[in-house]
């Protein structure tokens, strides 16, 4: 997925690295820990310059922990560390430094940014919710006993403007930083739900027709439809059984895999809706779910594809596969059965008869029904062959249409 990096964010933590939310611990820490460093290396500087020492000291100390949590995301290990450290660091400097400079210094806002930062990290909600508690003990404390109380050190005005600009902005900036972390954390959510989304709507329309996906997410229960007139297809390799078993698997899946996939991307060509795949036997439909007028012409049609399409196939890859193609025509039941693993399959005398059209036909031949004959008659010539004997119907009348 596509993350906008903040710069400057170090080469090494590039976003193919690095998981969503790693990258948005990471992206906080890096720049809490710079927004630190520099406002604590001023505050130093102000201490220093107003002779109160001791805080310019509790400074240095301060930077010293924020380029240690800097040095921890770098190496991207223990955020949760960095993130205790410093909202530890946040509130006792805050207390301090009210006590020395007084409640008009304007400190006690940092103590604002650790309820809502904490939540950036990755810690256990106890100590997020701790972290809150405590910051709320420390202000509430320093409330009571500060806000009204003279200061150790009494600062100018200028300094203590000074102390007021430096803390605001801190805090302003710090902010934004964790605004902007919550902002990418929605939109990488969000990137990934349409994603997401948009694979779960690919694959399920890949596995069911597109009108039958979209009632199965909008109804319950069993989904079944009737169709009066539908053009049914098998069609099987010749002998594959014996040139599967001098194969090895992962060659004969390769194989199976490029010879199957030519004929699918032909089914939306041909207005064909693709019902399964067993073995090295390959089924389609046309007429479900969606009606269509000239359904026993396009199956024609596209077994006609189909065999060109072998031999292009064969010459390519110096293959020799030969295929059996049987179609029938006439009414079915459709629909998907079960909870797991289902598929929308078609059920049926119609489904049946084609079946056995392509067992009982030859290779490289097109083998229909008498069904199917009247539907094509006139449009494509046909050789009409014996009556023939099919399980289940006795004798029938065939055809095999003509192909050369």
């Amino acid at each position: 997925m596509e993350i906008s990096p903040l710069w400057p964010l170090p080469v090494e933590f590039s976003k193919d690295k690095l998981a969503l939310a790693e990258y948005r611990y990471l992206i906080f820490v890096h720049w809490a820990s710079i927004c630190g460093i520099v406002t604590h290396f001023v505050l130093i500087l102000a201490f220093f310059y107003i002779g109160l020492n001791i805080m310019a000291y509790v400074n240095i100390g301060s930077v010293s922990l924020f380029t240690y949590c800097l040095y921890l995301a770098h190496k991207r290990s223990n955020y949760s560390l960095s993130g205790i450290l410093m909202a530890l660091e946040i509130n006792i400097h805050a207390a301090l430094a009210v006590y020395f400079v007084g409640w008009e210094s304007g400190f006690q806002l940092f103590i604002f940014l650790v309820p809502v930062g904490v939540f950036f990290i990755p810690l256990m909600k106890l100590l997020n919710f701790a972290a809150v508690l405590v910051s709320m003990g420390f202000f509430t404390t320093m409330f009571l006993l500060m806000r009204e109380q003279a200061p150790l050190h009494q600062a100018s005005a200028s300094i203590i403007g000074i102390f007021n600009l430096t803390v605001g902005l801190s805090t302003l900036l710090m902010l934004g930083i964790i605004a902007y972390s919550f902002s990418l954390a929605v939109k990488s959510s969000e990137k990934l739900l349409k994603l997401q989304h948009k694979n779960t709507e690919i694959l399920l329309h890949n596995i069911l027709p597109v009108s039958v996906s979209e009632r199965l997410k909008e109804q319950k229960g069993i989904i079944a439809d009737g169709f009066t007139h539908v053009s049914v297809l098998f069609a099987d390799i010749q002998s594959f059984t014996e040139y599967s078993n001098r194969k090895r698997p992962g060659d004969l899946v390769f194989v199976l895999n490029n010879y199957f996939s030519i004929f699918d991307d032909m089914l939306e060509q041909y207005n064909m809706e693709k019902i399964k795949t067993i073995g090295d036997a390959y089924m389609v439909a046309c007429g479900c779910p969606n009606e269509c007028k000239n359904h026993a012409e396009n199956v024609v049609i596209f077994a006609l594809a189909m065999l060109e399409a072998t031999k292009n196939f064969n010459r390519e890859n110096e293959m020799n596969f030969s295929l059996r193609i049987g179609i029938n025509t006439g009414p079915v039941t459709a629909g998907i059965i079960g909870k797991k693993k289902f598929a929308y399959d078609l059920w049926g005398d119609t489904v049946n008869v084609a079946s056995r059209m392509e067992t009982h036909g030859l290779p490289g031949k097109i083998h229909i029904t008498e069904n199917t004959y009247q539907m094509i008659n006139g449009k494509y010539e046909v050789i009409k062959r014996s009556p023939i004997h099919v399980k289940g119907k006795g004798l029938m009348q065939t055809y095999f249409v003509k192909t050369d």
